[in-house]
């Protein structure tokens, strides 16, 4: 399993599922969809793996984690 600590990049399919997602976390930072991901909106969001996999009660569209240079679907 993937070290807590670790950081999560979450995409959405709005603008507004974005920040909707960052309001129910309460921690993390709206960012630009980083180019290695696709997405059918511009912003993700970034916060640790424990934050999200304890409040993923939102819509989203797919959940990164990093490993090394590339990215991986995070499985929930």
């Amino acid at each position: 399993m993937a070290d807590i600590r670790e950081e999560v990049v979450i995409t959405f399919f709005s603008h507004y599922e974005a920040v909707k997602a960052k309001r129910i976390i309460g921690s993390g930072s709206l960012i630009p969809v980083p180019r290695a991901l696709s997405s059918s909106c511009g912003t993700a969001l970034r916060t640790e793996l424990s934050v999200f996999m304890a409040h993923h009660e939102f819509d989203y569209d797919k959940a990164y984690l990093k490993e090394g240079d590339s990215w991986s679907v995070l499985q929930v």
